[in-house]
């Protein structure tokens, strides 16, 4: 099946400089069209750093898509304020998916705050709120393995278990099961029939910081994540969307490997 290529406007490539100058959209979206990516997944923070009007121009100037718009909020607040703000920002995030052309809304927050039974059960009962507003707009909305809340493959089937009927989908993260010591080729091969979206993320090197899980990303394909062979079972597959990398803490030599290793994977 076909593949697209992607990468998140994240990390690396969201520096304030770029190659010494301002890293500013309409000079960072061509540069990276150049380079060969199709898309770029797009925050909802960086809409409100450099306002809408100028990232659609952007990517419409450079010939990028977007891929996927993410929403950040806490679905698992209950509050009457943390209730308005999660729904404000679903409000304003598929709007502004929808004037990027977003096919794909990718909640996050919720999983990195939040753990246990009881957090596990809002967190669904909300997602089925927030995934029946999806129901006729033409875009789907995803959720990926992270945090202490959502970080292993059993986790994102059971939600699946209670949700896939109703059009919630996944974006697995490669480096977040490496993370957190999951088998990533079964993880994600459990996976598969669900997903709608990848992070592709290759981790250097891992430890554990005052009882927390770290790790420094590597160059995509280079690291301890098991790139080429998780690629190899995607492009095996019925999957015929877009694989995002995710950049890290790379320079821009390093985020042209990166992509360089990518695309070679994905055409190989």
């Amino acid at each position: 099946m076909a593949l697209t290529s992607g990468i998140m406007w994240y990390g690396a490539i969201n520096r304030d400089e770029w190659y010494g100058k301002p890293n500013h959209p309409t000079e960072l979206f061509p540069q990276l069209k150049e380079m060969g990516i199709d898309t770029v997944d797009i925050f909802g923070r960086s809409v409100d750093d450099w306002g809408l009007e100028v990232v659609k121009g952007a990517l419409d100037s450079s010939g990028l898509g977007c891929a996927c718009y993410y929403i950040s909020c806490d679905l698992v607040k209950d509050d009457p304020e943390g209730v308005a703000a999660a729904d404000e920002a679903f409000e304003v995030g598929m709007g502004n998916a929808e004037v990027l052309g977003a096919p794909i809304c990718f909640t996050c927050g919720t999983q990195h705050g939040n753990e246990g039974e009881d957090a596990f059960g809002r967190y669904i009962d909300r997602l089925g709120e927030k995934v029946a507003l999806f129901e006729g707009t033409g875009m789907t909305l995803v959720i990926e393995n992270a945090g202490k809340l959502l970080h292993t493959a059993a986790d994102m089937k059971r939600i699946m278990d209670a949700l896939a009927d109703d059009g919630l989908r996944l974006c697995p993260d490669t480096g977040n099961f490496t993370l957190w010591r999951q088998d990533e080729i079964e993880a994600v091969e459990m996976l598969l029939p669900w997903s709608a979206h990848f992070h592709m993320k290759d981790y250097a090197e891992l430890w554990e910081e005052d009882g927390a899980l770290r790790g420094r990303e590597a160059v995509l394909g280079e690291g301890l994540t098991p790139i080429a062979e998780i690629m190899a079972m995607i492009k095996g597959s019925d999957y015929d969307g877009v694989l995002a990398w995710e950049p890290g803490t790379q320079d821009e030599a390093g985020v042209e490997q990166s992509v360089k290793n990518m695309l070679e994977m994905i055409r190989s």
